[in-house]
């Protein structure tokens, strides 16, 4: 199982790269909107930083798996509702931006109670 939680996140890694070049060499053409781009940015930033914290839980040696849960549920609703809000420009995709950062907050309270209460963090 542990290569789940390292394939997963340097799969999404990727995909992170991809959307940022995408937003930063193709997105603009197509969407002049300063407002749009911005969100993007915002999308790819939150993407990074939880396919980080992915990439360091999966490091762990057990446990941790409904945070690596969470924010990889994060990752797909609040980054993948802002990258399809901006393509589609229908904010239709806006009602499922705050379930995905909820996932991002629980995980990462989830993950502090796990650190505190199981100590089974490598160092």
């Amino acid at each position: 199982m542990n290569n789940i939680k390292m394939a997963l996140p340097a799969f999404l890694g990727g995909l992170a790269v991809i959307m940022g070049a995408y937003g930063a060499h193709g997105l603009k053409p197509a969407v002049q909107e300063s407002h749009f781009i911005e969100m993007w940015k915002t999308a790819v930033q939150y993407h990074f930083i939880h396919v980080l914290a992915l990439l360091f839980i999966g490091n762990q040696r057990k446990g941790f798996w409904i945070p690596f849960f969470l924010f990889f549920l994060g990752i797909v609703f609040f980054s993948g509702s802002l990258y399809t809000l901006v393509l589609s420009k229908s904010f239709y995709w806006a009602k499922f931006t705050p379930i995905g950062g909820g996932c991002f907050i629980f995980g990462w309270l989830w993950l502090g109670f796990e650190a505190l209460f199981k100590r089974n963090i490598s160092a």
